[in-house]
């Protein structure tokens, strides 16, 4: 079976949006792994994948399936779109030459929803996080190369908690800015005024752990 080296998702209106996108077609690059296809053919993350080999790519399902259907070393024309900071959407076309599907899925995002005890209150609604230690590694199963802030409590009533934030879940990125600690995701969030915030967030799924972007809506009152 074919192998890209990206963790995808389907798009949503929402993210579409966020994004600035003519439309949801497409699968999202949530993480690009090292020295992987994907890597080598210049994908990043936040790029949408809207064709392979000339065929239109409807969602993540449709992307990994042309991908694990194609033999290893089968040499593929992906097409994408490329924004820096989510602002006019650049296509691009690249050649990747496909490797050999790892024991563990290269898609872990694709069904993905839309910490220690010094916890800071996030002003992002509803959410507690705090930085990641030895302890928040073994509870929340984080594995060392996942970096961010972990997200201690997820008010149940809040735009968070709807959105789909919950206990566990690392904030890797807040509006396309990097989270490296609590104090970061406290930052950025004090900083997200628009209507809706852009989180990239690991999570967990049973021990096949994934990427995945999230739009928290920001225009509620608490």
């Amino acid at each position: 079976r074919g192998y890209l080296g990206v963790d995808i998702q389907s798009l949503t209106p929402d993210l579409a949006a966020e994004f600035n996108l003519p439309d949801k077609d497409g699968a999202l690059v949530t993480d690009v792994e090292p020295n992987t296809p994907a890597a080598k053919a210049g994908l990043q993350t936040g790029d949408v994948v809207r064709e392979v080999d000339g065929k239109k790519i409807a969602d993540s399902q449709q992307l990994r399936l042309m991908i694990s259907q194609a033999a290893p070393g089968t040499k593929v024309m992906v097409k994408f779109l490329h924004s820096e900071n989510g602002k006019n959407p650049e296509e691009k076309t690249v050649t990747a030459t496909l490797g050999t599907l790892p024991g563990q899925s290269a898609m872990r995002g694709e069904n993905a929803p839309e910490e220690d005890k010094n916890s800071n209150y996030d002003s992002l609604d509803g959410v507690e996080v705090a930085d990641i230690d030895t302890d928040a590694r073994q509870q929340y199963s984080i594995p060392t190369s996942v970096h961010g802030a972990v997200v201690t409590s997820v008010d149940e009533n809040s735009n968070s908690a709807e959105a789909g934030v919950r206990e566990g879940d690392v904030i890797q990125e807040i509006n396309r800015e990097p989270v490296k600690s609590a104090d970061d995701a406290v930052r950025l969030s004090d900083k997200a005024h628009g209507s809706r915030v852009l989180l990239k967030v690991w999570r967990d799924n049973d021990g096949h752990g994934g990427s995945f972007y999230i739009t928290v809506d920001n225009t509620k009152k608490k």
